[in-house]
């Protein structure tokens, strides 16, 4: 017994190497247990009549029981159903090679033991994988009701994307029935995210591995949905992927508050345009892309001329309308790959791409003109104006600590004569021969 336990612990690992340790012990112990089980049935009479009903696998012995736990065992230690078999075939070579061994010529009753003895290793075999074939098929069930009941789209797939089942959420995410869908792909059912889904799929077969994607659907009501999705591989018990399982969550009230949360970042909360932040990121962009690609760009500040008389006349409210205008109206005819953003209080800045000085400033005195129209609050006209400074990339600037400072100069310099007026970038010496005039 013990030579023959340590003989079949060898081969067991040899063919399920993960086992260790404790895993490798039980091993040994469910051997221990069949051959003491396979003894006893051998130490029993048996009619002839029962001995043609076990040859047909039919009949009841003790090596039932041990079957069962054995089956059951292989089946809670993750090895499959074919390592199962290839191991208790070694056992059953392993002692007909002792058996051999001690016996140096067979009689009848050897003979009649011997034929017992593979009955019993045949039935142990059949009702090991009658016991694993049931719990496998309760694994199967338990995790088909685990997804039919899921409130978020759940799915199986074959190996090449077919849908093998899917619940009732999936369904109703793909305006189909459970029978209709069975059988095709994702793109035969015209998913918004059909092909980014087939890749998914396809790399979870390649890879054997788990992949985890987030997944947008325009739905008909026009509302984006957002999932996030993990496709786990569904292996047979010879290692080849049979299915992949695909599980969804559904993520859409957290991206809207993700996006609720960088809008309140990134713009102004009383104007609706981006504010200094994304301003910032927007210019240090500009820059780079610039020059990436040898282009000039120009930044434009802007500081309102008598605001403050207006909010002080006409109160704050009031004040926050007229800056809501004034945002608007800056705004009117800038081009989508231009940039208007509120800094704070009364001053606004513009990122014009890809334009020359000359054009910059004839721009910006279009933009001062526009301003100068007189702005409607209920029934009061309120007039405005402003102090505009232009610096160009790269002449007034390489980057954008420096362009800020030039553009912010020259918007001093206009504020300095006066206001109402385009001041672009001057050099130094231009600068100091401007107030030695002053």
């Amino acid at each position: 017994m013990e030579q023959l336990l340590k003989d079949f612990g060898g081969a067991a690992l040899e063919i399920a190497p993960g086992l260790r340790g404790g895993d490798s012990r039980t091993l040994e112990d469910h051997a221990r247990e069949m051959l003491e089980f396979i003894t006893e049935d051998l130490l029993t009479p048996q009619t002839n009549r029962e001995s043609a009903i076990k040859a047909l696998g039919k009949g009841r012995s003790p090596v039932s029981n041990a079957a069962s736990n054995h089956g059951s065992g292989r089946h809670s230690q993750g090895l499959s159903m074919v390592q199962m078999i290839q191991e208790l075939r070694a056992l059953r070579a392993r002692i007909m090679q002792a058996w051999g061994d001690s016996q140096k010529g067979l009689s009848t009753d050897d003979i009649d033991e011997l034929l017992r003895f593979n009955e019993a290793i045949d039935q142990l075999i059949v009702n090991s994988v009658a016991s694993y074939t049931t719990l496998k098929e309760q694994d199967a069930h338990l995790f088909e009701a685990m997804l039919r009941v899921s409130p978020d789209p759940s799915a199986i797939f074959d190996p090449s994307g077919k849908l093998l089942f899917l619940n009732a959420p999936m369904a109703d995410l793909a305006k189909t029935t459970a029978r209709d869908a069975a059988g095709k792909t994702p793109r035969e059912l015209n998913l918004g995210f059909a092909s980014k889904l087939q890749d998914a799929i396809t790399v979870t077969v390649r890879t054997g591995q788990l992949q985890r994607r987030e997944f947008r659907y325009p739905s008909l009501s026009g509302q984006e949905l957002y999932f996030d999705c993990q496709l786990v591989p569904v292996f047979d018990d010879w290692g080849k992927i049979k299915a992949v399982a695909k599980t969804s969550r559904d993520i859409t009230e957290r991206k809207q508050a993700e996006r609720q949360i960088w809008h309140s970042a990134n713009y102004d909360s009383l104007t609706g345009i981006p504010n200094r932040r994304l301003f910032l990121d927007r210019l240090e962009q500009s820059v780079l892309e610039a020059t990436r690609q040898d282009r000039e760009f120009a930044l434009i500040f802007i500081d309102l001329d008598l605001f403050k008389q207006a909010n002080d006349k006409l109160g704050h409210s009031a004040g926050d309308r007229l800056l809501e205008q004034v945002a608007e109206r800056i705004s009117t005819g800038v081009r989508a790959m231009d940039t208007v953003a509120r800094l704070g209080g009364d001053e606004f800045t513009l990122i014009f791409k890809d334009i020359n000085r000359g054009d910059a400033k004839e721009a910006a005195e279009e933009l001062l003109a526009n301003l100068e129209r007189p702005f409607k609050l209920d029934t009061q006209q309120v007039h405005l104006s402003g102090s505009v400074g232009v610096a160009m990339f790269p002449d007034d600037g390489k980057d954008v600590e420096e362009l800020m400072h030039n553009a912010d100069q020259a918007m001093y310099a206009a504020k300095e004569r006066g206001g109402h007026q385009v001041q672009l970038h001057q050099s130094e010496v231009e600068q100091s021969h401007f107030f030695t005039e002053l």
